[in-house]
């Protein structure tokens, strides 16, 4: 009987570890999975086409000018340069001219005439730029000299920008301002341009 008691304490015993290893095991706290580093998010491409570079188109007395509206940077689109390439520059800014044609009769000889609707006109002889001529047209797109004169300007903005003579002809009351030459509705200060031009005209006098 002795024996049988200590046997029976000894499987107490190992029973009694048995249940302390399987509580130590299952009591374990089970680590969390390392947390993934974060992936930053690629930023998204845009797919627009950037736009041109804004430009702008004034009036001079030796042709037009071509003016990048956010450097400052001009470029001279002078008379006696090809019509071809006054013609693409100008068309590249305002669009398609409305009219393009040619005037037989000028009297300054045969005159190849582009018109757009803002009153612009290129004038060329032999495929060459000649000249420009402007009149009333549409307002949007209207165009001017460096100091702002243009259709609509009146003769004492045009005095405070140029040495400007004024005469009577058979055109009306015309101007000169050395090379840049129009007409004004009267020869008052308030008096306001009507016609603009420069280098080669097509005027019936």
């Amino acid at each position: 009987m002795p024996k049988k008691n200590h046997f029976s304490q000894t499987l107490a015993l190992l029973g009694l570890s048995l249940l302390i290893a399987t509580t130590a095991c299952t009591s374990e706290t089970t680590a969390p999975a390392p947390t993934p580093p974060d992936v930053e998010t690629p930023a998204e491409t845009s797919t627009e086409t950037p736009q041109s570079e804004e430009v702008g188109l004034t009036l001079t007395d030796e042709g037009l000018q071509v003016i990048d509206l956010q450097t400052g940077s001009t470029t001279p689109l002078a008379f006696d340069s090809d019509m071809a390439i006054a013609l693409d520059a100008v068309t590249q800014i305002l669009g398609e001219p409305e009219e393009v044609g040619e005037n037989s009769e000028c009297p300054s000889g045969p005159l190849t005439i582009a018109r757009w609707s803002n009153g612009l006109a290129l004038n060329a002889a032999d495929d060459t730029f000649v000249g420009w001529a402007m009149q009333s047209g549409d307002d949007d797109t209207a165009l001017t000299t460096v100091s702002g004169i243009g259709i609509g300007s009146t003769r004492q903005e045009l005095e405070e920008a140029y040495t400007v003579e004024v005469m009577d002809s058979s055109l009306g009351v015309e101007f000169s301002a050395g090379n840049l030459f129009g007409l004004l509705t009267s020869p008052e200060p308030t008096g306001t341009i009507t016609n603009l031009w420069a280098g080669v005209a097509c005027n019936f006098r």
